[in-house]
Formats: structure tokens, C-alpha cells, sequence
């Protein structure tokens, strides 16, 4: 008589954070010892072929600096509870099986951490003595561990380590194909539930911020015009392989690279420059910072420098009067000789007037007379294309 049993689902899930200073796996820069941050998780799988996602907190680079990776998976396998009787009137063995195959793939894992794990055990039974659950023909047990392995993988290829760094999670995939069976050359009345638990233990060998050079300190950012900045900054002599990337905002929270610098070289005291220029029109706050980043993935930032670019036409044009009780105008002091395309819309975004101006250097202008409310003035200088747009209230 054969049977399958299938192991129940029951999945507890937990992440200890753990930190550790002693036992460090790789040297940091001048030769001090590396720390370390580790995280463990031990999940329950169901039989049969699953597959999980198994998720880890990224290093924060602005914490430190990762000098090595190391995963350590431990697979165990549980009979929780098996009983066995014989039923015939002659002794029998019973055979029992747990066989198991483990697969990870994700960052760092070329190849694949793979592990498989055959195991049998043979139970004597002797024949029926017409007793339940006892005497020689019945055997019981409980909490069996049948399968006990580990599977273990140190990264310290720089290339490996920069997919480790981040604010978000780094991600593997893990299948498991578990099949327990028993088996018997006779009639029996058995019982089996087993269990597949998997331990992942996630460690980060890390060096402290105070134990890496200073690659980046005096930043400054100067405008230069109306429409450009000049960025500075200092580093110090190294060997060190890292570049610097120029970064801009608008809002001083969402960043994008606009250049990349490399690293000066056989300098002993390098200062950097870099140029930065807004686009026609787009007039207003900007945000800059320098990202310094290594080789390896590491990665540091400056403090973030504010820049307002004003756009020069707001200098020599004005809305008059501005608040206004209808009547509106433009007033020009300044200006160079030419035609103007003016546009008037409501607060809804409809263009209600749209006129072209013929001005001289200081010149007033009447545009129109307006209801209550609050308006948009777009004022374009047809020879350049560049325009200010500015609010009016009539009241």
C-alpha cells in the first residue's frame, strides 16, 4: 500500500537586525577592520514545487561603505509527526522517503546557489498483534529532523557589491521542490505531516563613514549671468577609483545627472569646475549637488546649493496698474526696439486676447479693458522667443 503526503502550508516570516563589530570579513580604507550589518529570515514552505520571493534590505551608501556581501542559506527538513502499523500478519519494513531539490538566483548568485538531498529511512514493523497503536507492529515519532545542509556565497567583486546599495530591497527568487512518500511490502495504517523550512542570513561587511577619505568638501555654486552657474568643489589626494556626477533640481527633492566628472589624476590638491547652463525660458529656483561615486557602487552626496535664475524681462517690462480696476496696460523701460506677442488668460487657461506690440525703449501700452478677476500675461520678444508670464488681479 502506497500514499503521498503532501506538506501542509505554514509560513512565519521575521527579520531580526542584527549588528556586529568583531568579526569582519575585509580590510577598509587605512587598513582598519570592517563591521558589519546582518539580517536573518527563516521561512516555511509548502511541498511540492514553490516559489518565493526573498527580499533584503539594500545598503544605505550614505551609512557607510560595503567592502564584501555573504549569504548564508540553511535548508532544513522536518517530520513533524509519522505513525506507522502494520496490518498484515507478517513483519514488514516501511520505507520512508524526503526527497528535495533548493534553487536561489538573484544579485551576486553566477551561478545559482543549487542544492538536492535524497533521503530514506527504513522502520522495522513486526506483524499485527490486534492491538492499536501499540507493541512491535506500531511505530510513532514526532519533530524529526531529516535534513540539515548549507549552502553558503561571499561576494567581494566590486562589480557585484554596487548592486547592494540603495534606500529599497534587494530581490532573489527561491524555488523548492519537496516529495515525501512512504512505502511498505504489506497492508499498513500510517500517518506523516512534514515540514521545509529555509533560513536565509543576509551580512554586509561595512566600513564607517569616519574610516573613508573625504573625496568632496568646499562645494560652492556661483550664477554666472542670467542664465548659467559655475559649481566648485575640492577633493583630496587618492587612489581611490571614483567619478563625480553634477546633479539638478527643480524642487530640491527629486534630482536628475546632468554631467559626469572624472577624477583628476597625479593632482595633489584638485579642484573642480563645472559649468551649468538652463535652458531658453526656463526661468526660476534650481537646486545643485555633486554625487560622488565609486567603483564599487559606494556613493556619497554634497550639501545642496539653491541658485534663482530671473528672467531679465521682468526687469524691463511690468503689468501697470497691477492690481488693476479694469483698465490694463504694459509699461516698457529699457527694452530694445521691436514687437512683442502679448496673451491674456483667465484663470481657467483660456487665452481671451492675444495682441502684437510694435515698442520702442520706453514705451507704455494699452492692452484692454478686463471684468474682476485673475489673469495670466504672457509677454514674448518676437525677435528671441523669450517670454515671462506674470498674474494680474482686476478687481
Amino acid at each position: 500500500m502506497k500514499k503521498l503526503y503532501k506538506i501542509f502550508l505554514i509560513q512565519a516570516l521575521f527579520i531580526i537586525l542584527i549588528l556586529y563589530s568583531k568579526n569582519g570579513y575585509a580590510q577598509c580604507p587605512n587598513g582598519q577592520p570592517a563591521g558589519g550589518t546582518a539580517f536573518d529570515t527563516t521561512i516555511r514552505f509548502a511541498s511540492g514545487v514553490t516559489n518565493k520571493q526573498i527580499k533584503f534590505p539594500k545598503f544605505n551608501p550614505q551609512s557607510g561603505m560595503v567592502s564584501c556581501v555573504k549569504l548564508i542559506v540553511t535548508m532544513t527538513g522536518i517530520i513533524d509527526t509519522s505513525a506507522f502499523e502494520n496490518l498484515s500478519d507478517a513483519p514488514i519494513t516501511v520505507k520512508r522517503t524526503y526527497n528535495r531539490s533548493d534553487n536561489m538566483t538573484g544579485p551576486g548568485l553566477t551561478p545559482s546557489l543549487s542544492n538536492s538531498f535524497n533521503g530514506t529511512t527504513n522502520i522495522p514493523l513486526g506483524s499485527n498483534n490486534g492491538v492499536t497503536n501499540a507493541g512491535p507492529d506500531f511505530y510513532t515519532n514526532s519533530k524529526d529532523t531529516v535534513m540539515r545542509m548549507r549552502m553558503i556565497r561571499t561576494l567581494t567583486d566590486s562589480t557585484s557589491i554596487s548592486e547592494f546599495y540603495g534606500t529599497d530591497s534587494v530581490v532573489y527568487n527561491y524555488s523548492i521542490n519537496v516529495v515525501s512518500t512512504v512505502t511498505a511490502g504489506g497492508d499498513i495504517d500510517n500517518y506523516m505531516r512534514t515540514s521545509a523550512y529555509v533560513n536565509f542570513r543576509f551580512e554586509y561587511c561595512t566600513c564607517p563613514i569616519a574610516s573613508l577619505p573625504v573625496g568632496l568638501k568646499n562645494f560652492t555654486v556661483a550664477k554666472r549671468g542670467a542664465s548659467a552657474a559655475q559649481l566648485q568643489w575640492e577633493a583630496e589626494a587618492g587612489t581611490d577609483s571614483y567619478t563625480y556626477e553634477v546633479e539638478v533640481s527643480r524642487d530640491g527633492i527629486h534630482f536628475l545627472k546632468a554631467a559626469v566628472v572624472n577624477k583628476m589624476v597625479n593632482n595633489p590638491n584638485p579642484t573642480y569646475r563645472h559649468g551649468y547652463g538652463i535652458k531658453a525660458n526656463e526661468y526660476g529656483r534650481y537646486y545643485f549637488r555633486v554625487k560622488q561615486r565609486w567603483i564599487d557602487g559606494y556613493y556619497k552626496y554634497s550639501e545642496i546649493k539653491p541658485v534663482d535664475f530671473t528672467n531679465p524681462l521682468f526687469a524691463t517690462i511690468s503689468i501697470y496698474p497691477n492690481p488693476s480696476f479694469g483698465q490694463v496696460g504694459l509699461k516698457f523701460v529699457g527694452v530694445k526696439r521691436g514687437s512683442f506677442l502679448v496673451q491674456v488668460s483667465n484663470a481657467a487657461g483660456q487665452v481671451i486676447i492675444t495682441k502684437e506690440l510694435l515698442v520702442t525703449e520706453t514705451d507704455y501700452k494699452a492692452i484692454a479693458d478686463l471684468k474682476t478677476g485673475m489673469y495670466y500675461v504672457k509677454i514674448t520678444d518676437v525677435a528671441t522667443q523669450a517670454f515671462c508670464i506674470n498674474q494680474m488681479v482686476v478687481k
